[in-house]
């Protein structure tokens, strides 16, 4: 079942002074944070009963009680309503996974650690997991929901590469957010080929340790990293 999102405190903006908290606004936000509930509850039935592709907005909205245009008010399409049903679901997984990672175990252990629990995840409902990739893969602007997922997540490996910058494993240099994003960039093309039945599970696991690897320890020979470059040997005469 997703997890309802925690409620935004309830605010009013007035015209020269902070946003306060009203009784009324409340009560909006609290009706608000409901119906979105209902929403979610209704398509995850529905998605898991039906299918996604048999699942109609019409459906979902008479299931949660309220009328098709409200519905969109909260998701313009069936696809961004899939990403907001299981958004929740897939960052408590990711969350869990970094709250349980061993202390000891190496960059690349932890990664896989992480990676993995995402896996299963996917791996619970392929047919659902391909119409919801399929959306987070296209998608030029990330709903509020997608963005809320991918941040929660590149934080999660950030603080990972900022505790291996702690124990001198990782070079202090490396921007933890942008590694983040080229480490989770490795795993999610790897996932898609994967979810589309390209590769096996097993074959999927091995691949993306070897890449990852790849991505973690570089392509460079390092008993040649230290050497001058070519270009730095080769000087222009005049």
């Amino acid at each position: 079942m997703a997890k309802n999102l925690a409620k935004k405190p309830a605010s009013r903006q007035t015209k020269n002074s902070r946003v306060e908290a009203t009784p009324e606004t409340g009560r909006r936000e609290r009706n608000k944070q409901e119906k979105r509930d209902r929403i979610i509850a209704a398509a995850k039935e529905l998605f898991a009963s039906k299918g996604f592709a048999d699942t109609t907005t019409q459906e979902i909205a008479e299931k949660a009680d309220i009328g098709t245009g409200t519905l969109f008010l909260y998701a313009k399409s069936k696809e961004e309503l899939l990403v907001m049903v299981f958004s929740g679901d897939m960052l408590e997984e990711a969350q869990n996974a970094f709250r349980h990672l061993p202390a000891s175990a190496s960059l690349i252990d932890k990664l896989m650690l992480i990676f993995n629990s995402m896996i299963e995840y996917h791996d619970q409902d392929k047919e659902l997991s391909r119409p919801l990739l399929k959306e987070v893969s296209v998608r030029v602007t990330p709903s509020d929901d997608l963005a809320h997922l991918m941040r929660g997540i590149y934080k999660g490996i950030g603080d990972v590469i900022i505790s291996g910058q702690a124990t001198g494993d990782i070079r202090a240099g490396v921007d933890p957010l942008m590694a983040a994003e080229a480490l989770f960039g490795i795993y999610y093309l790897s996932l898609l080929s994967w979810i589309s039945g390209a590769n096996t599970k097993a074959r999927l696991l091995k691949r993306l340790r070897t890449k990852l690897s790849i991505g973690v320890e570089g392509l460079i020979d390092p008993a040649k990293a230290s050497r001058p470059s070519s270009a730095k040997k080769t000087s222009r005469k005049a």
